[in-house]
């Protein structure tokens, strides 16, 4: 049966060998340049190529802006928009190719005189690190992109320090830089504070506050890409705090089994997310076993 390259671009590898040379459309490997004709959301858009008789999705590579549905969502949107709709755009490789959605991972710029972190020459200015920089997503890498990480965690820094864009309406959790020097500045001048504790079973009421959840993981999942610490078996519908691979180095090895089956502090800001809160863990300090 014939490969639906229409709804599905990108090969895996063993499809690869199975349509390469038969099929008239080529995995995207290298840089190249195309047509941004739908903007999806903040960090997503459907591109046409002349090497390509169909538009395919591509995510910008390195950062999350809000879901649609969520809070800021549609600013993002608007913002990427005025950025890149309808305009040419070249598109640059870290080391992932696509994501799990079968999207393109890729570094964007567009054409400015204006010189930016990245950019080839001064005729090219990187999308992804201007929305980081306008605070309208925060950054998020796989662990083998790190092309530009540490110019873009410098960037949000700066963004978070002065409550730019989304900073200053709690969309994101709080980088785990800023929060390290919080912590030791704490520390130094010996305050101590007394958390106000909440049931993990009344997160969904503190949406978009920054509150400390207690309650025991009783299920986790290790998707490779994210860790997942569900405080109930019916993770689909109830709290789960979520740590990415791109900060699983900070944490114990193999958090999915460190974590389970002890009662837990978690402190952080509350999203809803497919109608269910979470928290998402960017430091250790975070998380804070109470009970085995």
């Amino acid at each position: 049966m014939p490969h639906d390259f229409i709804r599905f671009p990108e090969l895996t590898n063993s499809q690869m060998n199975l349509y390469y040379f038969t099929s008239p459309h080529k995995q995207i490997i290298e840089d190249f340049r195309a047509k941004v004709v739908k903007v999806i959301d903040g960090d997503t858009v459907r591109l046409v190529t002349s090497f390509r008789n169909f538009d395919f999705p591509m995510r910008l590579l390195g950062i999350d802006a809000p879901e649609s549905y969520q809070p800021g969502g549609d600013i993002a949107k608007d913002f990427l928009e005025k950025l890149v709709l309808e305009k040419e755009v070249r598109l640059e490789k870290d080391q992932t190719d696509k994501d799990a959605y079968g999207r393109l991972l890729r570094y964007v710029y567009v054409s400015a005189s204006t010189r930016f972190i990245g950019t080839p020459s001064r005729s090219w200015w990187m999308i992804n690190a201007e929305i980081i920089r306008k605070s309208y997503a925060e950054v998020r890498f796989f662990p083998s992109d790190i092309l530009y990480k540490k110019d873009f965690e410098e960037i949000q820094q700066t963004a978070f320090k002065n409550k730019k864009g989304l900073w200053a309406f709690l969309a994101f959790q709080a980088p785990y830089i800023q929060e390290t020097e919080k912590i030791r500045e704490t520390k130094s001048k010996k305050i101590s504070t007394e958390k106000e504790v909440i049931s993990w079973k009344e997160a969904l009421k503190y949406s978009g506050k920054v509150k400390t959840v207690e309650g025991t993981v009783v299920a986790t999942y290790n998707l490779g890409k994210a860790c997942f610490l569900n405080f109930h078996q019916d993770w689909k519908n109830h709290f789960t705090a979520v740590i990415f691979s791109s900060d699983f180095a900070k944490f114990p090895s193999f958090p999915e089994d460190y974590y389970l089956n002890t009662k837990v502090w978690v402190t952080g800001l509350i999203k809803e997310y497919k109608g269910k809160p979470e928290i998402i863990l960017k430091a250790p300090s975070q998380i804070e076993v109470i009970e085995v």
